[in-house]
């Protein structure tokens, strides 16, 4: 049980729907799904930060203490405004090996983040349970079932590729969001990184940093986010298959 102020399983049944809606106010003009859409449309316009609930109150026409009626507070808004947004995973569009599902998934949960990156400056309070995110997370079980991996072995997995897949969207999130202070795109940087150490980085104290910028490879033609991206999940998938064999008697 919690030792926190949040009842948790208060905010859970906001996330399935369950239980019974506000006694009070203005009964047919509120919903849970109408407030949490009308925050969403606030923070795709203006960002996270420019969600309150006076402003969603404003939008409805209601009392801000009539929101509270349907979301008890802010974290349990947030948690409905990530399920909410994040939707269905299309998974009839996905191959039917598990490495191209994995690959599908972590290219489309990465697509979603970043056509809506305000999900991802949520501050996380704890784990998705929503049925959307549930949704997510079975396709992701489901493709690793019956590979010889173990269940904790599955979950790990999945926690691994979600964890890369949010790491990624904010690393380019926030070089992105530099460009106008730094002057340099995410390509550029590489460019200026391979100068950089080639120029700085002494081989007497840092031999192997020299050695591998002298070859030029962070210098070399700049890859763009996809691709970086895609090369790091292709470690992360081959790190899978290598232990798929493991588990199922390989060398």
């Amino acid at each position: 049980m919690g030792t926190g102020s949040r009842d948790i399983e208060r905010t859970i049944d906001l996330l399935w729907r369950t239980g019974e809606p506000g006694t009070r106010g203005p009964r047919g003009s509120l919903t849970v799904d109408r407030i949490v859409a009308t925050a969403i449309e606030i923070a795709d316009a203006e960002g996270i930060g420019g969600v309150s609930m006076r402003k969603i109150a404003e939008r409805l026409g209601v009392t801000t203490m009539s929101l509270y009626r349907y979301v008890p507070g802010k974290e349990d808004l947030l948690d409905l405004m990530f399920e909410m947004a994040t939707g269905m995973p299309d998974t009839d569009a996905w191959p039917d090996d598990w490495r191209g599902r994995l690959t599908a998934y972590a290219v489309d949960s990465r697509a979603m983040l970043l056509e809506r990156p305000w999900m991802a400056d949520i501050p996380l309070s704890g784990p998705p349970m929503g049925p959307n995110n549930l949704t997510w997370m079975e396709a992701v079980l489901s493709a690793l079932d019956g590979t010889g991996l173990r269940d904790e072995d599955m979950a790990g997995m999945l926690m691994l590729l979600a964890s890369f897949v949010l790491h990624d969207v904010q690393r380019q999130l926030s070089m992105t969001r530099a460009v106008p202070h730094t002057g340099f795109s995410y390509e550029e940087w590489g460019e200026v990184y391979g100068r950089t150490l080639t120029a700085r980085a002494d081989p007497a104290r840092f031999p192997t940093v020299s050695r591998v910028a002298a070859t030029g490879v962070f210098s070399a033609e700049a890859a763009t986010a996809d691709e970086d991206f895609l090369y790091g999940i292709t470690f992360v998938l081959d790190g899978i298959d290598s232990l798929i064999q493991t588990r199922n008697g390989g060398a």
